[in-house]
């Protein structure tokens, strides 16, 4: 409970007021829920006794009817607070949560999977929220009647019986509980197969049209069904321990209640209490049971939030090595980017991907990257994105190193149109517009001619407010690639980079693209990753990267008079378009 106070902490300390109301009403309502039999067990004595009148006899009616009423009052003013905090709990909780993801760098995302991260997202916070919202009921409530009624039972009728028939509970609770608390362990199993299975369903949903194209849907199934029988098994193992479990309270609680009525009518017989009282005495160890049952469901509660707060906590305790200086420079234009013997190495490999790196950009040129698949190239231009912290070596915008700016300045210099194309389930001039959500139509218009997206603007049934389907399946790949690119150029940004972006148009669109690329970007800065040549004929200097480093550089007629990878490259790609 400690570890879960601490976890909300502030959440509590920021609405006190609400809190220490719900507090207070919590013990009025327990104190309410035991009126009612003690007042009833007041009246069997005085009928009994034949003390009863007509006046007695009304007041008791009126007691039984108005206690009933003042406690659902009580009550619905009581759930109406926690149900508006724990919304406002789990808002905030996610809020800070996706705030913080969305602080990381590329090596947190290289770590943690997208099932995992959503199912802390969901399933933990959700622990985690119903322990903290319902921690105050679960305790102060509770505890709250098993202590007034312990106490009315002990001081107003027997503390002997109270100590016969009561002191079995707490000494059988805490047994309980120890036995409960050694299963800990196994939830936080349970909770990473869950995100395993989150997973997979994940993975089967993005990748539906490649399982379908490769007759692969039977296979994926079946390790659907393992991924989802290895959670229902995981929860069917704590399902069981909870069904021979539970029972133990009820046993107990048997137990209690056999005690309180041969004890307290041996009391009777000795005139040491009343029928009415022992009345009261028994209706209160009925009472006692739901509320011990409802601590023991709390504790188990705040087991499985404890686990849940302590995956959330790893996540929020994660730290990204790309960040901001605290005097961190703005910067909105450059001059020139070096690269001084930059290596790189991903976080989880033991080789480096880029070796000794070292060239430079300067404004308004269009520079050429090629080289054969896996070589380096995406790897080399994401430094200049700041995903990941270079290794060794560092990279300078106009003589100071790039980490000395702002990771945002930076980013809003580049218009960076990636090899896999993100595109969200709203209309196209929406997707367009996440590049610029300020830009005007007249900005629109002329990144979709750009991109030589206006074409295809015919063939869409609602044209630019066509809804997209989820991932961009609702598009051909060239459509993607090409929607892809009027969301960079809406941007008008100083560095357009193009990662390998035109290799699913045909070559009379990727000409158009190049063509409108060389009339509106002219004076700002090109950087094009690509395996076809024709896209960087006209580059003011090409760059060949094999095994991660610079093998040759120049332009695309001194590249051809020199023998290696690019020479060789390019006869072949004109002898396949001679074929």
């Amino acid at each position: 409970m400690k570890n879960i106070l601490q976890k909300i902490g502030w959440f509590i300390k920021q609405e006190w007021k609400t809190y220490l109301g719900m507090f207070f009403l919590l013990l009025l309502i327990s104190f309410i829920s035991l009126t009612p039999a003690y007042v009833l067990g007041l009246a069997i004595d005085n009928i009994i006794s034949g003390n009863l009148n007509w006046s007695n006899f009304f007041w008791l009616i009126a007691g039984l009817i108005l206690l009933p009423l003042f406690r659902y009052c009580m009550s619905f003013i009581y759930n109406i607070l926690i149900n508006k905090e724990a919304q406002k709990l789990a808002f905030q909780l996610r809020h800070k949560y996706l705030d913080h993801l969305f602080e990381m760098d590329s090596k947190f995302y290289e770590k943690y999977t997208k099932g995992d991260l959503i199912s802390r997202v969901t399933a933990d916070l959700e622990q985690l929220t119903i322990a903290a919202t319902s921690l105050l009921e679960g305790i102060i409530f509770n505890i709250g009647i098993i202590i007034f009624a312990i106490t009315i039972m002990s001081v107003s009728i027997s503390w002997k019986l109270t100590i016969i028939a009561v002191s079995i509970m707490p000494i059988a609770l805490t047994i309980f509980n120890f036995i409960r608390f050694q299963k800990r362990k196994y939830y936080k199993i349970h909770q990473e197969i869950y995100a395993n299975m989150t997973e997979k369903v994940l993975e089967s949903v993005e990748g539906q049209k490649t399982i379908r194209a490769y007759t692969q849907e039977e296979n994926d199934l079946k390790k659907q069904n393992e991924a989802i029988m290895a959670d229902i098994n995981s929860w069917k193992y704590i399902v069981n321990f909870e069904n021979w479990f539970n029972p133990l309270f009820e046993i107990v609680y048997g137990i209690a209640y056999i005690l309180a009525f041969a004890f307290g009518v041996f009391f009777i017989i000795n005139q040491e209490i009343t029928l009415g009282q022992l009345i009261i005495f028994v209706s209160y160890i009925g009472m006692l049971y739901a509320p011990i049952i409802a601590v023991s469901t709390v504790f188990q509660q705040i087991n499985n939030a404890t686990i849940s707060a302590d995956r959330i906590d790893e996540i929020m305790k994660q730290t990204a090595e790309v960040f901001d200086d605290v005097e961190a420079k703005e910067i909105m234009e450059f001059k020139e980017i070096e690269f001084k013997d930059v290596t790189f190495k991903y976080p989880f490999d033991s080789f480096a991907v880029l070796k000794n790196i070292s060239f430079t950009i300067k404004a308004g040129q269009t520079i050429g990257i090629v080289g054969p698949t896996g070589a380096g190239k995406s790897t080399l231009i994401r430094q200049l994105l700041r995903q990941f912290k270079t290794t060794k070596g560092q990279i300078f915008i106009d003589g100071i190193s790039i980490e000395k700016f702002k990771i945002e300045d930076v980013h809003n210099l580049v218009g960076y149109v990636p090899q896999a194309h993100m595109l969200f389930k709203r209309s196209v001039d929406a997707n367009i517009m996440l590049g610029n959500p300020k830009a005007t139509n007249k900005d629109l218009d002329k990144a979709v001619r750009i991109a030589d997206f206006n074409k295809d603007i015919l063939f869409l049934h609602d044209g630019l407010n066509t809804m997209v389907e989820e991932a961009g399946t609702s598009l051909s790949g060239g459509q993607k690639q090409r929607l892809s690119i009027a969301r960079a150029l809406i941007k008008d940004p100083q560095i357009l980079i193009m990662d390998d972006s035109l290799s699913a148009v045909d070559a009379k669109t990727e000409d158009n693209i190049i063509e409108q690329l060389k009339l509106f970007r002219k004076g700002k800065t090109n950087i094009i990753v690509t395996h076809r040549f024709s896209a960087i004929y006209d580059a003011n200097i090409i760059y060949v990267i094999e095994n991660g480093t610079i093998s040759q550089q120049g332009t695309h007629q001194e590249l051809l008079k020199q023998e290696g990878w690019y020479k060789a490259q390019y006869i072949q790609q004109i002898t396949m378009n001679e074929k």
